[in-house]
């Protein structure tokens, strides 16, 4: 079948066009922007168009688009004025899921990438050959955030973002914590709180941190080995390892895997040194993973603690505003770069300076060399850099580490 993928240089839209190329679909695919994620979709000869125009959809048997491409997108239009059946990225992830006896996703505000990781080396330590969809780069898989197994496992992250974990109905469920986010989709928390609780009524069996008002198998807390600083990594470990032993993996291998995990990209990553300075670079773009992230930084007892962080779009800086603020204070130093807008436009004329206003001390900067300057100013020997959020301020690690 023809498939053409719009936003196709999404997290996850991505590896969903590796797979469909590997079951023997032809694939083409268009993105907004140029990025890495598209050159290498190119280099593995999957044409991609930068921009999105009626005319990408010619010619395709079916369309998959991400969940940022709306009704309005001219691809979108241009589909249904053809006739040709459009799926979003979840629904297609949930045919495929369909095609293994044992299914388990990991949902959750925080901690999907870094559990489906940890899944994803035991079930590989354990010789399971497991087929894996991950929101991260893992290297284990040569840098690749997905893993086409010959398995009957399929591990896969399950993103709550427009509803999309409503297309699973996975054999294990996983619900690490649910914390208010996306606010551009879920008017209050009442709404967010019932899709984990609708995702959980829909799944076989179910591991929770929280309770949904449906029947879950609580997550023991058990003490691991770990690469990986910080309680919140203790935690998604402790789901994992109940995950794989329900799962009939021995003891012994989920404790060595789990000891072995260096973690995915952009999570407590570190970039290298700038002035004597750690950088470190983490992916936490909700107020709840801040904290977390902040005090894990905290474990490894720096002279000081410096922030960088971006915003990650409009809506979510506009309704969590205070929290973010509240965060970030527990840095010694925080810089605020200027808002990603990501998917959305400015309609609530809000920027990061706000919340640089409300922490005693903060910094403002509109753009990344601005912050990379600063950063070489006020980094000495001792301190650790975090650069956090979910937007293009992983630019700012090339521009400052030596």
């Amino acid at each position: 079948m023809k498939v053409h993928l719009i936003g196709i240089g999404g997290v996850s839209m991505s590896p969903l066009a590796l797979v469909l190329r590997t079951y023997g679909h032809s694939v083409t695919g268009s993105d907004r922007d140029d990025s890495a994620v598209v050159r290498n979709l190119r280099a593995k000869g999957i044409p991609v168009t930068i921009g999105h125009f009626p005319e990408n959809v010619h010619g395709a048997e079916r369309v998959i688009r991400t969940a940022a491409a709306h009704d309005d997108n001219p691809e979108v239009a241009e589909a249904r004025r053809l006739g040709i059946p459009i799926a979003e990225r979840a629904e297609a992830w949930g045919e495929i899921m369909r095609e293994y006896p044992n299914t388990i996703c990991v949902a959750g505000t925080h901690g999907k990438t870094t559990t489906t990781g940890m899944l994803a080396a035991i079930f590989t330590a354990a010789g399971r050959d497991p087929t894996v969809m991950i929101g991260g780069s893992l290297p284990i898989f040569n840098g690749e955030n997905y893993r086409l197994g010959k398995g009957g496992d399929f591990i896969l992250e399950a993103d709550e973002y427009s509803n999309s974990f409503r297309f699973f109905k996975p054999s294990i469920a996983v619900i690490l914590n649910v914390e208010y986010d996306h606010p551009d989709f879920f008017p209050d928390f009442e709404s967010y709180q019932k899709a984990f609780a609708d995702f959980a009524a829909q799944s076989g069996t179910v591991f929770s941190n929280v309770e949904l008002g449906t029947s879950a198998k609580p997550i023991e807390r058990l003490s691991f080995e770990l690469a990986l600083p910080g309680e919140y990594n203790q935690a998604n470990a402790n789901a994992a390892y109940a995950v794989a032993r329900y799962c009939g993996i021995d003891d012994a291998v989920i404790r060595e895997a789990l000891r072995t995990f260096t973690g995915a990209k952009r999570r407590f990553e570190h970039k290298g040194w700038l002035n004597g300075a750690r950088i470190v670079e983490d992916y936490a773009h909700h107020p709840g993973e801040l904290s977390a992230v902040l005090k894990a930084a905290r474990e490894l007892a720096p002279k000081r603690l410096i922030i960088a962080f971006q915003p990650h779009t409009y809506s979510r800086t506009a309704a969590l505003l205070g929290d973010f603020a509240e965060a970030l204070s527990a840095a010694d130093s925080a810089l605020l770069v200027e808002i990603y807008a990501a998917r959305e436009s400015n309609t609530f004329n809000v920027s990061a300076n706000d919340i640089a206003k409300l922490i005693p001390g903060a910094e403002f900067y509109a753009d990344l060399p601005e912050t990379a300057e600063r950063l070489r100013t006020i980094a000495r020997e001792g301190d650790l850099i975090l650069i956090a959020g979910a937007g293009n301020i992983t630019d700012l690690c090339g521009l400052l580490c030596e």
